[in-house]
């Protein structure tokens, strides 16, 4: 064989293999196998520890997230409450919490919120609960509206009317009626 068809059959099974190379990653997204390890917008998706930390950087919270927690069914957060904060910002996140878990997710069927006071100083000794929620899929189905459309006092008997709420004598205490 001439050099100058040696060369050109390289060539050639060069560009087939470099072809086929770059088309891999485009095969796994289709076949569904990423979709397990990053969050897609999708509604309905599973929810797993896999793809738990990339929901929930898209999830617009003002209370800062301590602890996590997903079981088979079920999603359980901690929250920390700023000494500043008031009760819309917690209203607000409660909703949306209840709405982004529930809604966007199959697997999850209960958000299980608690609301914490860390500001005591060290965070075994001081911490304080100051609210707590459960929440369940079945009274979710009609929350079209965002919380950011809702006065506060609307999203309080939203979040009261859907949810089982706990209030603590903490929460009596920094947002007196």
């Amino acid at each position: 064989m001439k050099w100058s068809t040696r060369i050109g059959i390289t060539l050639g099974l060069s560009v087939v293999i470099a072809i086929c190379l770059s088309a891999l990653p485009k095969m796994d997204m289709t076949a569904g196998l990423g979709s397990t390890y990053t969050w897609s917008n999708t509604k309905g998706g599973q929810l797993t520890e896999n793809n738990l930390a990339d929901l929930l950087v898209q999830v617009p919270l003002q209370l800062r997230i301590r602890k996590v927690e997903l079981s088979t069914s079920r999603l359980s957060l901690d929250l920390s409450l700023p000494k500043n904060a008031d009760s819309i910002a917690v209203y607000r996140d409660l909703y949306t919490l209840a709405q982004t878990m529930l809604v966007q997710t199959k697997n999850v069927d209960q958000v299980w919120v608690r609301v914490i006071d860390y500001s005591g100083g060290s965070e075994s000794t001081s911490s304080q609960l100051v609210l707590a929620m459960v929440a369940q899929r079945e009274f979710v189905k009609d929350m079209e509206k965002k919380p950011n459309e809702l006065s506060l006092i609307q999203l309080e008997q939203e979040l009261q009317n859907r949810f089982r709420i706990t209030y603590t004598s903490k929460w009596q205490q920094k947002y007196p009626l």
